[in-house]
This record gives structure tokens, sequence and C-alpha cells, in this order.
């Protein structure tokens, strides 16, 4: 069979020249995480190799993420200086002039404290384009991971040579499939291309394919294609969606997961500032529920990488938040003594 190259390019729908990088150097990390894991285990291989994905993700952010429970603590230090300032100029912030010197102070006490206003932002601009590089690998795992590339290979092959080979339900099914994905009835593909169609088709379908080729060999490749893309019953590789069926557990998790790293992180937030106070209750509101929805909409595998990411900040919160109310505590012995 032949490939039709609008067809390759529409199904493998490239990520582009900033997350397609991110995605193959992440492809390459997970490739080497899941031949270890392949190697000890094919159940769930593809499962804790993004959980195993995960928790070095998390550990490569650490210094970042104790920068910023520094930060945290250092304004629950400077909150009483930044609170005269806010009171000194009270009423009179309609005047440029005094909100200039108003911002002015407020650096200046920043600045000879070392705190940066912008720390708490930058693990989710990192963690942004890991998320949707991820997406592309999970999408296609077949593409980045070389052991599901060739077991994908091997049920293609036996799919392409049944077709080719006359028989008529496999040909009718390979219709309806082009029919169900908008592709042109008739349309010839290559090995490579129809893992793409392989990987969007309904798993009922891949099962009857392989029954209608009949060869041990796809259906030991198919039977270890399941094993490996199934996590907890979940096929990783598939959309979450709405339905109501364990893959809803997904998008609750991260929902529910989300609210407590962002409870956890803003408790400790002791701003007297109403403005922020409220941004502060609508963002622990809102961004729990955006990700949940988030979830319904991307494959399975993506929704346990950010719950097991999530899982993580919150051990890591808690370590943190200990490690530093020990060392205020013992800053303040310190000062008393010294008085």
């Amino acid at each position: 069979m032949t490939v039709n190259f609008y067809l390759a390019a529409r199904m493998m729908r490239e990520p582009g020249v900033i997350v397609g990088p991110i995605a193959k150097l992440l492809g390459i990390v997970i490739n080497l995480l899941f031949n270890v894991v392949y190697g000890i285990t094919k159940a769930d291989s593809l499962g804790i190799t993004i959980i195993l994905f995960t928790v070095f993700v998390r550990l490569l952010m650490i210094p970042i993420a104790y920068n910023q429970q520094k930060s945290m603590f250092v304004m629950r230090k400077i909150q009483p200086e930044i609170q005269k300032i806010q009171d000194k100029y009270k009423g009179m912030l309609g005047d440029p002039e005094i909100q200039r010197k108003m911002s002015m102070e407020t650096q200046r006490v920043y600045r000879e404290n070392n705190y940066n206003m912008f720390s708490g932002c930058l693990p989710l601009i990192i963690q942004m384009p890991i998320f949707f590089g991820l997406y592309y690998v999970m999408q296609h795992p077949f593409v980045y991971i070389d052991t599901i590339n060739n077991i994908y290979s091997t049920v293609s092959d036996g799919i392409i040579g049944c077709i080719s080979g006359g028989n008529k339900e496999a040909l009718a099914l390979f219709n309806t499939v082009c029919t169900s994905l908008g592709i042109d009835k008739g349309t010839e593909v290559d090995t490579s291309m129809f893992n793409y169609i392989l990987n969007a088709i309904d798993p009922a379908q891949v099962k009857q394919f392989v029954g209608l080729v009949g060869d041990p060999t796809v259906t030991n490749m198919y039977e270890e294609k399941t094993v490996i893309e199934s996590f907890l019953g979940l096929n990783l590789t598939e959309t979450v969606g709405f339905a109501m069926n364990r893959k809803l557990i997904l998008p609750i998790l991260s929902g529910v997961t989300t609210w407590l790293s962002s409870w956890l992180m803003s408790r400790k937030n002791v701003t007297t500032d109403p403005a922020m106070k409220s941004q502060q209750k609508v963002m622990n509101i809102t961004m729990p529920l955006v990700m949940a929805w988030f979830t319904t909409n991307v494959p399975a595998g993506l929704g346990v990488y950010w719950i097991t990411g999530n899982v993580f900040m919150v051990i890591q919160q808690l370590i943190l938040t200990k490690h530093f109310e020990k060392k205020e505590l013992l800053q303040e012995r310190n000062g008393v003594k010294k008085k």
C-alpha cells in the first residue's frame, strides 16, 4: 500500500516548532524509562513509566520549588512592613505620583529582603511546555517509544496484508474506519501511516481487525499492546471524555489534587490586601475546575501525569513548610537570645 501524504499530515498533527522539540526530548527520556520498566514488567509499563517520568521532572524542579516556598515565608516576614506602606498611602492612591512612591517603597522592601514576587509563577511556566509536549507523546506513543512502535507495526503489517490479500470483511471494515476518520474510501496507506489509524480507531475495531487476520503473532502483539497501554484498567492513549465510566476518576482526582496543592500553598499566605485575598480564593476554586475539565479532553496518560505531579507537590509542600517553619522558629529564638 502506498502512503497518502495529505492523510499523513492531517493525522500526525505535528506539534510545531516550539512544542515539537520539547515532545521529541520528552520522548527520548520516556523511551529510556520505558525500556527499563518494560524489562521488569509488561503489565502497566506505560503507566509506571509516566509516574517515574513525573517524579523525575519534579525532582529536577525541587530547587525552584524550594525558592518558591522560601519566598512565601519571606513574604510572611515582610508583611508588616508592606502593611505599613499601604496604611501610609491609604486614601491617596488616586494620585499617580503617590502610586509611584508607594510602588518604589514596596519594591525597596522586596529588594532588601531578596523577595521575588514572580517566583510563584515559575513552576507553572516550566510545567506548561512539558504538559503540551507530553500531550503529543501520549497521543502517539508509538512515535516516541521504540517497543510500542514495533508492536504497532507488526499489527499494522498483519492488517494491511489481510486487506491486500482480498479479505472482503477486512476491506469493508477498513472502508468503515476511513469513513469515520474522514478519509477518502480506497485510500492506500503504508505501515507507518496505518499505525496512526490503529491509534485513532475504537479498540473494538482494532480487535475486530486482529480477529480477521487470524495470525497468532499479530494476536499476541495486539494483546501485548493492550497490556502495555492499560493502567489500572484505563487505556492511557485514549481521550478521557465525559462518559460515566471508570475514566471519569481521572478528572475528579485531577481537580481534587489541584485544589489540595493550591490550598496548601495559599493557607500560609498572610496578605492583608482584600483584592489579593479575593483573587486567591477565585483561583483556588477555578483552577481545580479548569484542570478537571482539561483532563477530560486529553489522553488518560496525561491525567496520570498531572495527578502524580500534584501528589508529589503536596508531599513536597508539607516537607518544605515544616523545614521553613523550623528555620523561622530558630531565627526567632536566636534573635531573642541576641537581645
